[in-house]
């Protein structure tokens, strides 16, 4: 071959070769990508702390991992069928943040990692222990709050007795948590009235129902219904005058009277750390299960003078925000 063909057969691959060398693979290379499951009702700004939280841990959607994104809204027929996806696509995590989607992961796989941020693992049967899940969830937990809410509303109301606690049966931390708020109402000398809703058609009932029975103040538990409905809740609060106390700082941001409950949005970055420890080779049965680190009381004072509440100074003195 004479020299000038040979430079010119050389500049024809150097032309083809490398674009075929990028162009091909980009595909093959995203299929080999690590994939993590991420289950939720709705979106919310909570996935915007979970993302901030991989790249913190040196993972970014796109780039070395894929997130596996599925929006259950609120149906449990579609909460099923999007966790069996997940376990199909064998994916190396998921992430479950409610007890729900928890637990319907759980049912369909114990190999799979499950890491959770507010369910309660141990309470509801997914984990053996804190110290020691001994299973496939670990995660964070955000219990230990309700019954301090339902304590906070008495101290309110110290002239009431009688109150609404707004829940969904089939959430088995629900079920679960009846018994600490019948010991504490019964300790109080309070009546709790459970007031059901597993959908958000129930909500409008339920607050006929409270009204009927002349309930002085409410306690709403915290669940992906509640959160994908928390305008109606409010405003419905606001319109029969019932005092309403959230578990979530966004509750009373949003005209609710108080809420204390940890820091969701943080609890969802922190659950980052966890799928960055079990993609790097940890086991979730040896991952201990971590507390809130701190739960976060906020007043709202302008729904306290709609209703013509005053707010006691002590609890003023504790909260770690008022919105006047």
């Amino acid at each position: 071959m004479r020299r000038r063909e040979f430079i010119g057969l050389i500049g024809t691959i150097g032309a083809v070769w490398p674009r075929n060398l990028v162009a091909q693979p980009t595909d093959q290379l995203k299929k080999k990508m690590t994939r993590i499951g991420f289950l939720a009702s709705v979106p919310h700004e909570r996935i915007d702390a979970f993302d901030r939280g991989l790249r913190e841990q040196g993972y970014s959607d796109g780039e070395n991992i894929i997130i596996e994104r599925r929006f259950w809204k609120n149906d449990p027929e579609q909460l099923a069928k999007f966790a069996a996806e997940l376990v199909a696509l064998d994916v190396e995590v998921i992430v479950a943040s409610t007890t729900p989607e928890a637990l319907a992961a759980k049912a369909l796989t114990s190999t799979i990692p499950i890491v959770t941020a507010t369910a309660d693992a141990v309470g509801v049967g997914l984990a053996e222990s804190f110290a020691r899940p001994g299973g496939n969830v670990t995660g964070l937990t955000a219990v230990g709050g309700s019954i301090k809410n339902l304590g906070l509303l008495a101290e309110l109301l110290p002239g009431a007795s009688r109150f609404a606690i707004l829940l969904d049966p089939d959430n088995q931390y629900h079920s679960q948590s009846m018994a600490g708020f019948q010991k504490t109402a019964a300790e109080r000398r309070l009546e709790i009235l459970p007031v059901v809703k597993r959908s958000v058609d129930d909500i409008g009932q339920a607050f006929q129902t409270m009204a009927i029975k002349g309930v002085q103040g409410l306690l709403v538990l915290a669940d992906p219904i509640a959160a994908a409905n928390r305008r109606k809740i409010i405003e419905l609060a606001a319109q029969n005058r019932i005092p309403d106390v959230y578990y979530w700082r966004e509750d009373a941001v949003e005209g609710g009277l108080l809420a204390y409950g940890p820091d969701l949005v943080d609890l969802n970055r922190r659950s980052a750390i966890y799928v960055a420890k079990l993609l790097r080779g940890s086991k979730a049965a040896d991952l201990p299960i971590e507390q809130a680190e701190r739960h976060y009381l906020v007043i709202n004072l302008k729904t306290a003078n709609s209703l013509g509440l005053s707010i006691p100074t002590s609890l003023l003195a504790t909260a770690d925000e008022v919105i006047e």
